[in-house]
C-alpha cells in the first residue's frame, strides 16, 4: 500500500488505496493477516474522505445545501457503494479446495470472514457513526453498518446458495457422532451458529431473530432426529427387553443432552426433548407398562426408578403406570388378606411382605387376630410406600394412587367387609389392635411390633373414623375403670395423634374420660380418709364418678344388683360426699363394670390366703356365702337381684374352676331352683391369684349390636346438624346440591350414603326445619 494518502475528495483514488487492506483484513491473502500500519492507513483514508465530502459536499448535493455558513452535510453513499460492490465479488470469489467437503470450506471462510468483518466495521467506524447511523434514523432500512453489511451479503451470495447443501452435510455428521463415529464437532458447531449470526432483522439490528436457523436446520434437524431414533429404538427393541433399551435410552437422551448443549441454539433445545421424548418413550410406553407388572413382582426397585425416570418426561404416559400401580397394590392385598384370613396368622415384622407372614396361634374360632389383620395391612402399606418414595419420587399422582389402593383395600377387603351389607370391620379390629399394645396386662411377646405408628397410618385411610372413634373410645373406658392402661402418657400422646389427624371435636369425649379419672382420684382420697376411722371390711374402695354423656356406659336393668350389707357403709358415704360437692346430680351405679378383689381364707393351714378377681356381682355372690356355706339357686339369685341370665353367666366360672359345688351335678341342672351350691372348705388351686372375671361369658353380639346403634345415632345427629347448618346459611337449595355439599362436609368422619341423607332430609321435614318447595328444592324454616 502507497504511504501517501490519496486526495480525500477522490473517491477512485480512496478506494484503490484502501482495497488491498481490506484484501487482507478478509483473509484473501490467505493466512497473512493486516498490519497495523495498513490498518491505520485504511482507517485514515476512509475518515479524509468522508470528513472532506461532507465539508464540501458531494456532487449530487444541491447547491442551497451548500450555500452559507451551513456548508456542511454527512457523506458516505459512494463509498458504501463501493463497499456493497467489492463484498459481493470478494465472497462469490470463494473457491472451495477439492480436498474439502463443503461443511469445510464453508466454516473455514465463514470463520476467517467474521473476523474479517469485525475488523472492517472499524476500519469504517467514522462512516458507521455518521452517515450509516443518519441514514437509518431517516429510515433509511437497506443502510446497514460495515458488520451487518458483510453478513447480510454473505447470506445472499454465499449461503442462500448452499443452504440445503452445508444443511445435508451439518446433519450427515451428527449423524456419523450419533453413531459413534469420530467427526470435528468444531465445524457443527461453527456452521449451527453461523445460522443464529445471519438471521438478521433489517428492521431492527438489536432483536435476536432465529428466522434463518429455524427455517433451513431446526426443521430439518427435529425430522431426521425424530427419524432416526424411531428407526433405532423399533430395531433395539425387537432384538432386546424391554430393561436394556430403557437404559439405552437413558444413555441416549443424556447423549443428546450434551450434544445440544455443544453445538444447538436453546431455542431448539425444548422441541428437542421432545421429539426425543416422542420417539423414544411415549411411542414405547406400552412396552414399559407391560414389563412394569414383572418389575413390581420381582421387587426391581433399580429398573422402576428407570422406566419412572423416563415416563416422568412426558407426564401424559404417568397416568396410565399409576393405574397399574393402584390395581396392582389392590390385588396383592386381596392376596395376602386371603391368606391370613383362614386361619389367622401373625406378622412379627409388619416391615416385611404379608406373604411371608409366620404362623401363630388361632383367635376366636371365626375371628381374625387384630395383629395379624393390621400387620398385613401395614406391610402392604410399606413395601409400596418405599416403592414410591425410592422409586418414584414421591410423585404426587403416585401417591394419590398409593392412597386411593390402601384406602380401597383397608376399607373394603374381605375380613373388613364380608358380606355386601355389613359394617366395615377394620375400624374395630384397628381399636383392638390399639388396645392390644395399650393394655398393662398384654404380654410383651404378643405385642411385638405393635406401634402407635402402626395405627396412625391405618387410622389415616379408614372412612369410618367415628366408628373408629366410638370402638376406641369403648376399649380405653375398660381400659381406664379397670386399671389397666399401661400408661397414661402413651394414652394421651394417642389421643393428641388423633386430635391433629382429624379435629379437636374428634377426641373431645375421650379427652373429658382422662379429666374425669382425675377428678375421681380427689373423691378416692376423701372417701377412705372417711372410711378409715371406722371399722369397715372395704380396705382400697377407687370410686369412679364418669359423665354419663361422654363414657360409652349405661345403666342397664339387667344389673339391678343388691348390694350386700357389709358394701353399704362404703356406697353411703361416697355418695354423701359426692352430693355435699355437687347438689342435683344424680348416681347411677354401673354394677356391670368395674371388679374386684376378694382375700378369701379358703387355703390349707399355713398357706397364704387367696386373692380372687372377681365382678361385681360374683362379688354378691361370694359375700353371700359368709352367711351360710350352702344355698340353692333360688336363694343365691333372689339375693344377687340381678337378671336371671346375667347372674348365670357369673356363677358358672365358680362351678366351672370348683370354688362352688353344684349338687346335682349337669349342665341341664344348673339352674333349677332347687339345685344346690355349696363353698368349698379348701380350694385346690396351684394359683394364688385366680382371675374369674376372664372367664365370664361376654355379651359380645349384644355389645357389637349396641356399638353399632351408637354409632348409627350419632351419624343420624351429625347428619341433621350438617343439613340444618347448611340450610340456616343458603335459605334454599336444590336437592342433589344440599346431598353433594352433606356428603362431601361428612367425609372428615364417616362416608355418609345417600340413602341416609334422604332418610334424615325427611325427618327434618317432618320435625318442621326444611320444606320442600317444588319437588327437588327445599327451603330452611326459621
Amino acid at each position: 500500500m502507497s504511504q501517501s494518502f490519496p486526495v480525500a475528495s477522490d473517491l477512485n483514488a480512496t478506494w484503490s488505496f484502501i482495497q488491498p487492506g481490506l484484501e487482507f483484513i478478509l483473509g484473501a491473502q490467505g493466512d497473512q493477516g493486516v498490519t497495523s500500519k495498513m490498518y491505520m492507513n485504511c482507517y485514515t483514508a476512509i475518515y479524509n474522505y468522508c470528513v472532506n465530502k461532507s465539508r464540501h459536499g458531494s456532487a449530487n448535493t444541491p447547491v442551497s445545501a451548500v450555500s452559507g455558513n451551513n456548508s456542511y452535510s454527512l457523506a458516505g453513499a459512494e463509498i458504501y457503494a463501493k463497499l456493497d460492490e467489492y463484498l459481493v465479488q470478494f465472497i462469490t470469489s470463494l473457491k472451495k479446495d477439492p480436498s474439502d467437503s463443503f461443511l469445510e470450506f464453508y466454516v473455514k471462510r465463514w470463520t476467517r470472514f467474521t473476523i474479517g468483518a469485525g475488523y472492517m466495521n472499524n476500519v469504517f467506524d467514522y462512516m458507521n457513526r455518521y452517515w450509516v447511523q443518519k441514514e437509518r434514523s431517516d429510515g433509511r432500512r437497506d443502510v446497514f453498518d460495515v458488520n451487518t453489511l458483510s453478513l447480510l451479503k454473505w447470506k445472499s451470495h454465499l449461503f442462500n446458495n448452499n443452504a440445503d447443501r452445508l444443511i445435508d452435510e451439518v446433519l450427515d455428521q451428527i449423524e456419523k457422532q450419533r453413531n459413534n463415529e469420530i467427526v470435528d464437532t468444531n465445524y457443527i458447531s461453527t456452521a449451527i451458529k453461523s445460522l443464529v449470526y445471519l438471521g438478521i432483522d433489517i428492521q431492527d439490528l438489536k432483536k435476536p431473530n432465529l428466522v434463518v436457523y429455524i427455517k433451513h436446520f431446526e426443521h430439518k434437524f427435529l425430522q431426521k432426529t425424530a427419524e432416526y431414533y424411531s428407526k433405532e429404538s423399533a430395531k433395539f427393541l425387537s432384538q432386546h427387553n424391554v430393561v436394556d433399551y430403557m437404559k439405552k435410552c437413558d444413555t441416549r437422551l443424556s447423549e443428546e443432552v450434551s450434544r445440544s448443549n455443544n453445538y444447538l441454539d436453546n431455542h431448539t433445545k425444548k422441541f428437542l426433548l421432545e421429539t426425543l421424548n416422542t420417539v423414544l418413550i411415549k411411542d414405547h410406553a406400552q412396552a414399559m407398562y407391560d414389563q412394569f407388572l414383572r418389575l413390581l413382582e420381582q421387587d426391581e426397585i433399580d429398573h422402576i426408578q428407570i422406566m419412572y425416570k423416563l415416563l416422568a418426561r412426558v407426564p401424559s404416559t404417568l397416568q396410565p403406570l399409576a393405574d397399574t400401580l393402584e390395581k396392582y397394590i389392590k390385588d396383592e392385598a386381596s392376596k395376602a388378606i386371603e391368606e391370613i384370613k383362614n386361619p389367622s396368622e401373625d406378622i412379627e415384622d409388619p416391615s416385611k411382605q404379608s406373604a411371608d407372614a409366620k404362623s401363630s396361634k388361632r383367635t376366636t374360632a371365626g375371628l381374625v387376630s387384630p395383629k395379624a389383620y393390621i400387620h398385613t395391612l401395614i406391610s402392604i402399606y410399606i413395601k409400596f410406600n418405599d416403592i414410591v418414595t425410592v422409586a418414584i419420587n414421591k410423585d404426587p399422582i403416585f401417591i394419590k394412587s398409593l392412597d386411593n389402593a390402601c384406602r380401597y383395600f383397608v376399607n373394603k377387603n374381605s375380613i373388613a367387609i364380608p358380606t355386601p351389607k355389613s359394617n366395615c370391620k377394620t375400624p374395630d379390629l384397628l381399636a383392638r389392635y390399639a388396645d392390644g399394645f395399650l393394655k398393662a396386662t398384654s404380654r410383651e411377646s404378643d405385642i411385638i411390633g405393635m406401634t402407635p405408628d402402626n395405627l396412625m397410618i391405618i387410622f389415616k385411610f379408614i372412612d369410618d373414623k367415628d366408628a373408629f372413634e366410638e370402638h376406641y373410645r369403648r376399649l380405653l373406658a375398660k381400659r381406664l375403670i379397670n386399671n389397666n392402661t399401661k400408661s397414661d402418657e402413651l394414652e394421651e400422646s394417642i389421643i393428641q395423634k388423633l386430635q391433629e389427624e382429624n379435629s379437636l371435636e374428634y377426641t373431645s369425649k375421650m379427652t373429658k374420660m382422662f379429666q374425669d379419672m382425675k377428678s375421681s382420684e380427689d373423691l378416692k382420697v376423701n372417701v377412705r380418709e372417711e372410711l378409715g376411722q371406722t371399722d369397715n371390711q372395704v380396705k382400697d374402695f377407687t370410686p369412679l364418678i364418669l359423665a354419663q354423656s361422654m363414657w360409652p356406659f349405661k345403666h342397664s336393668d339387667d344389673y339391678k344388683l343388691k348390694l350386700a350389707p357389709e358394701l353399704m357403709p362404703s356406697f353411703n358415704k361416697v355418695q354423701e360426699i359426692y352430693n355435699k360437692k355437687h347438689t342435683g346430680r344424680q348416681l347411677q351405679w354401673l354394677w356391670n363394670h368395674g371388679k374386684s378383689e376378694v382375700k378369701a381364707n379358703l387355703s390349707r393351714k399355713g398357706k397364704p390366703p387367696f386373692l380372687f378377681t372377681v365382678s361385681n356381682v360374683q362379688l354378691m355372690i361370694l359375700l353371700a356365702f359368709n352367711k351360710s356355706n350352702t344355698f340353692s339357686f333360688k336363694e343365691l339369685f333372689d339375693t344377687v337381684g340381678v337378671a336371671k341370665h346375667t347372674f348365670e353367666a357369673h356363677l358358672l366360672p365358680f362351678t366351672k374352676y370348683k370354688l362352688i359345688d353344684q349338687s346335682p351335678p349337669g349342665a341341664e341342672l344348673f339352674n333349677k331352683d332347687d339345685t344346690k351350691f355349696t363353698i368349698v372348705e379348701e380350694y385346690k388351686s396351684k394359683k394364688l391369684r385366680v382371675n374369674f372375671v376372664s372367664s365370664i361369658k361376654t355379651e359380645q353380639k349384644q355389645e357389637e349390636e349396641n356399638t353399632n346403634k351408637e354409632i348409627d345415632e350419632s351419624r343420624r345427629n351429625y347428619l341433621s346438624a350438617c343439613i340444618v347448618r347448611i340450610m340456616k346459611a343458603r335459605k334454599q337449595m336444590k336437592h342433589n346440591e344440599l346431598v353433594n355439599d352433606v356428603a362431601t362436609q361428612s367425609l372428615s368422619r364417616f362416608r355418609a350414603k345417600i340413602i341416609d341423607i334422604k332418610r334424615v332430609i325427611d325427618y327434618l321435614i317432618e320435625k318442621e326445619y326444611l320444606r320442600r318447595i317444588d319437588n327437588d328444592t327445599y327451603e330452611y324454616l326459621a
